[in-house]
């Protein structure tokens, strides 16, 4: 298992993650330090765990409207496949009607064709 060593707030941690995630863990823990440091320079030293605790509010409220947008976009989606279920189904409706129109009246054609040559039509 591979491990990497992160800083956050001063202090240095060795971690260990799966392979191929260490970049991920250590972008990570900049994210929660440059929060931790922005929350020092905002609101003074207020305790290592206030701190943590507040980068953790943050991120978990982060969390919670990305999902929220997630699941409006799920929705919007599947709104837009029935959608465009239904517009195939026209479109296939409406291909069965043109044909059907085009054969009547190719029908007509020959029947007005023949009436003018002088020949029995043939249906």
């Amino acid at each position: 298992m591979p491990q990497v060593t992160i800083s956050i707030n001063s202090r240095v941690y060795r971690m260990g993650c799966d392979e191929g995630q260490e970049q991920i863990l250590i972008d990570l823990a900049r994210d929660i330090d440059a929060r931790i440091e922005r929350y020092k320079t905002s609101f003074g030293e207020v305790g290592d765990m206030r701190l943590l605790l507040m980068a953790a509010m943050e991120m978990g409220d982060e969390l919670g409207e990305l999902r929220r947008r997630f699941d409006a976009l799920e929705a919007e989606v599947e709104t837009l496949r029935q959608a465009r279920a239904a517009a195939a189904d026209q479109f296939a409706d409406s291909q069965e009607r043109m044909a059907a129109t085009l054969d009547e009246t190719a029908s007509r054609i020959e029947r007005l064709a023949a009436a003018l040559n002088g020949a029995p039509a043939e249906d």
